[in-house]
C-alpha cells in the first residue's frame, strides 16, 4: 500500500522491511515512515523518517527525512566523498548562481515536504513549546542543514533524489557513481 503527503510517496514499512533496515544499518532504525524506494531485488533503498516523535515527557526532531539505507550505494556515495565532491559541489554552489538556485529550491521543497508530515497540531506544540526545534524541522534543508552554502552529505542528497527524482545535487551524484543503482550480489549483508 503507498501513502503520500503532497509528493512524499511511500510504501508502508513491514516487519521484513524493519529487519532488512536493521541488517542495513548495523542497528534498529527508530522513526520509519514507510520505503521511498526498494532495489531490483526488492529491499528498501531510501527510507522516509517520522520527523516528529513524541515520547511521554519529550518531542523530538530528526530534520532527515529521507535516509539511504542500501549499503551498496552507501559505499558508492562515500567514495565519491572522499574524492572530494562535496568541496566541489561547494565551489560549485559559490561559482555558479543558477545551481545555487536549484540548490536553495531543493532545501526549501525539502523542508516543506518534512514539514507537510507533521499534523498541523503537533507543529503548534512544537512551535509554542521547542521553537528551536520548530525551526530545525520547518527550515533546515536537505537531511538538516542549516547552511545553504555548504554541502552537508551526498549521501542525503542521493537519498532525496532518489525518494522523489528532483535534487540537483543528488541527481549528478547518481551520474557520478562508479556503479549502477543497483547491487549484484542481492544480499544487503554481502555488501556490508
Amino acid at each position: 500500500m503507498f501513502f503520500w503527503s503532497d509528493d512524499v510517496k511511500f510504501e508502508q514499512v513491514s516487519d521484513q522491511d524493519r529487519a532488512i533496515i536493521a541488517v542495513q544499518l548495523g542497528r534498529e532504525a527508530r522513526g520509519v515512515l514507510g520505503v521511498c524506494r526498494r532495489c531490483k531485488y526488492g529491499y528498501p533503498q531510501v527510507i522516509v523518517n517520522r520527523p516528529v516523535t513524541i515520547d511521554i515527557a519529550d518531542i523530538n526532531v530528526f530534520p532527515t527525512l529521507f535516509w539511504l539505507t542500501c549499503p551498496y550505494l552507501r559505499k558508492a556515495a562515500a567514495r565519491l566523498e572522499s574524492d572530494g565532491w562535496i568541496a566541489r559541489f561547494e565551489e560549485r554552489l559559490q561559482q555558479d548562481a543558477r545551481f545555487a538556485e536549484q540548490v536553495e529550491r531543493n532545501h526549501e521543497a525539502y523542508a516543506e515536504m518534512r514539514l507537510n508530515l507533521i499534523p498541523k497540531e503537533v507543529q503548534a506544540r512544537l512551535e509554542e513549546d521547542y521553537p528551536e526545534r520548530f525551526k530545525v524541522v520547518a527550515y533546515s534543508g536537505v537531511g538538516g542543514s542549516r547552511s545553504r552554502e555548504g554541502v552537508k552529505c551526498l549521501h542525503m542528497h542521493l537519498a532525496d533524489y532518489l525518494a522523489h527524482g528532483s535534487n540537483v545535487i543528488g541527481e549528478e551524484v547518481s551520474r557520478l557513481l562508479d556503479c549502477s543503482l543497483h547491487c549484484e550480489s542481492g544480499s544487503c549483508e554481502e555488501e556490508l
